[in-house]
Parts: structure tokens; sequence; C-alpha cells
């Protein structure tokens, strides 16, 4: 009998330290596993809006090409003009001041304007009154369609879910570096100070205002007016998701365009 208790003690005995080593050894590799994910933390998924990738694009636009001469206002001249935006060409409003040009150059100002249904959007319609105010000030003014407007290529992905507008603004700002004189045939220096460029926006004009200074630092200065602008949260529940949404119903162009939204993300 005693014998039996003794055998039975030792394999109970047994049984408990194995479960013990087991146990431990668990918890070892679980630890290990946690510190290994603490020291190589998973891949972070990327995406085209985040402000390193945006920043990592190279935004180096292109000459302006003049397309059509609109005459003289006051002290400054109107032109449609041209530029490239990956690899898309983009038309834009440009206004050219008369008055003598600064040592270093004219002030200058990208003018992004607000949402206006791209089929109906038309390069030299609206804004008028405030073109003229900086144009007529001295100023180099340069108001971009973005993609999809107007006669401008390619497709209207929107501004607040997908980086094509900003990258258009930023082409814009690159361009108009460049700005030769229209006037004159053989003009090879631009007439801008590149350290005096800054950028106007409305609505969402303003959001696009906001995001291209987050990425270049070329822009010296920037007025946001009745600007689409807060945390994606904000703009998702507050702006979109109540106000715009529900009553927002996409052009023709818009549809074709396949724009990304919401459940992009």
């Amino acid at each position: 009998m005693k014998h039996r208790i003794f055998i039975i003690l030792i394999f109970i005995a047994f049984i408990s330290i194995f479960t013990f080593i087991a146990l431990n050894n668990i918890s070892k590799n679980t630890n290990l596993k946690k510190l290994g994910e603490a020291i190589i933390p998973e891949k972070e998924e990327k995406n085209p809006l985040m402000i390193d990738e945006m920043r990592a694009k190279s935004y180096a636009g292109s000459d302006l090409t003049i397309e059509q001469e609109l005459g003289l206002s006051s002290n400054y001249k109107k032109y449609i003009a041209s530029y490239k935006s990956d690899g898309l060409k983009i038309y834009g409003l440009l206004t050219v001041p008369q008055e003598a040009k600064p040592g270093k150059g004219y002030p200058a100002i990208i003018f992004n304007h607000g949402y206006i249904p791209p089929e109906q959007y038309k390069t030299i319609e609206k804004y008028a009154d405030y073109v003229d105010g900086f144009a007529s000030n001295g100023y180099v003014v340069f108001k971009p369609d973005y993609r999809g407007h107007g006669d401008s290529e390619g497709k209207p992905e929107g501004g607040y879910f997908s980086p094509a507008y900003t990258s258009d603004v930023l082409n814009a700002l690159a361009s108009i570096k460049k700005l030769k004189d229209p006037s004159v045939v053989s003009s090879q220096l631009s007439i801008v100070d590149p350290n005096k460029i800054g950028m106007w926006g409305h609505s969402l004009g303003g959001h696009l205002t906001l995001r291209a200074m987050v990425i270049s630092k070329d822009i010296r200065a920037g007025v946001i007016w009745g600007g689409v602008v807060g945390t994606y949260q904000e703009i998702f529940d507050e702006w979109w998701n109540r106000r715009v949404g529900p009553t927002f119903t996409p052009s023709q162009r818009e549809r074709q365009a396949n724009r990304p939204t919401r459940q992009s993300f």
C-alpha cells in the first residue's frame, strides 16, 4: 500500500514539474514574441496623402506657356497660360504687372479657387475682382484650373481624399518661379522673385493651400478664406457626412473619374 502511495506521489510530482516547465517556456516565448514585436514593429501602410509621402515626391513644374493673350486691364496684362503637372497639361489665368519690375522680380501669388463643378469651370470666370485686387497692386497672379477642370487634362479626382490637386498647385508654384516676360520674345530671365511667393485659397482652395504650405517651404505667406481645414475626422464627421455629402451629387466628369472617398482609407 505504501509502495503504491509513493508511486502516485512520484507521478504527481513529475506531472507538476513538467507542467511548470511547460508553462514557463510558454511565458518566455510570449515575452520574446512581444519583445520582437517591439523591436521590429509592423510595417506602416503608406497612403499618398501622408505628409512624408507627399514630401518625397518631385514637383518640378515646367515653363509656363502662353496660350492666349487676354489684353490689358488697368495696369497689368492677362493671359491664359499652361504648365505641366504629373505629365498633364493644366491651364490657368496669369496676370503680369506693367509697372517696372523690382530688382529681384515681382512678388507672386498662387491663387487656389474653391469647388466649382469641373464641367462648368472656366479659366477666365469667377474670382475676377479678387484677382484684380492683387494684380493691380503689383503682383504676378496665377490661378491654376486643377486637372480635369475646364480644358485641363486629367481626371477631377478631388482635393480632400486625393493628393492630385495639391500636386497641381505645387507644380504651379514651381512653374511660376520660371516665368519669363511674356511681352519679350527672347526673354530668358525669370521675372518673379522666388523669395516672395505666397498662396491664397478659398474653400477647397484653402484646404489645398494648407496642405501645400506643409509640403513646401517655398510658400512665404498663405491666406485661407473660408477654407475646408481641420482634422480628417472633422472633415469626415462634421463637414462631409452631415453637411455636404447627403446633398452633394457628383458631376458626370467627377463620376467618371472614380474619385477617392472615405472608403479609400
